[in-house]
């Protein structure tokens, strides 16, 4: 993922370098004179196009079935890293990373991430055996939910997150 450079803070487009083939290239802007559109409307289209024919495996009601991602990646995306990332825990587990297991792990191995009395903002659905998250408390800690997981990955084991006092 793309970050912003210090004292940017929120941006409302990320920057994407591309290597791409010269005749790939001529191609883009080809079209993107034919079409009157700028290079990067044109692949912003052109991914659009294919997340739409590509199926991905989304979980729901208990089951894996494909859907096309653009038809479901509204369920997934927020502007917050911390809800989007636990959106896609839940609903593309088969395409987590290794690194991205580990956190996924680390909160759900976490009291402090887990619904309870005081709750105001938990999750929608519920994780089976586990139950429902706080979404407040992930949001609070996600800065130092990803050093404790940094910290301990070489550990073979998940250490739940405790938060500072």
């Amino acid at each position: 993922m793309a970050k912003n450079k210090s004292g940017q803070g929120s941006r409302k487009t990320e920057t994407l370098t591309l290597r791409l083939d010269p005749k790939v290239k001529m191609m883009i802007e080809l079209i993107s004179r034919i079409r009157r559109q700028s290079i990067t409307g044109v692949v912003e289209a052109a991914i659009e196009e294919v997340a739409y024919d590509t199926g991905v495996p989304y979980f729901d009601d208990g089951r894996i079935n494909n859907h096309p991602l653009g038809s479901i990646l509204s369920d997934v995306w927020s502007t917050d890293e911390s809800e989007r990332f636990i959106n896609m825990s839940y609903r593309f587990p088969t395409l987590l990373t290794y690194e991205e297991q580990r956190i996924w792990e680390t909160i759900k191995s976490s009291a402090v991430f887990l619904r309870s009395a005081s709750t105001s903002l938990s999750t929608d659905w519920e994780i089976e055996a586990i139950g429902a998250l706080d979404r407040e408390m992930i949001r609070r800690y996600w800065d130092l939910l990803l050093e404790h997981v940094e910290e301990n990955r070489d550990s073979r084991t998940i250490i739940p997150f405790k938060p500072p006092h």
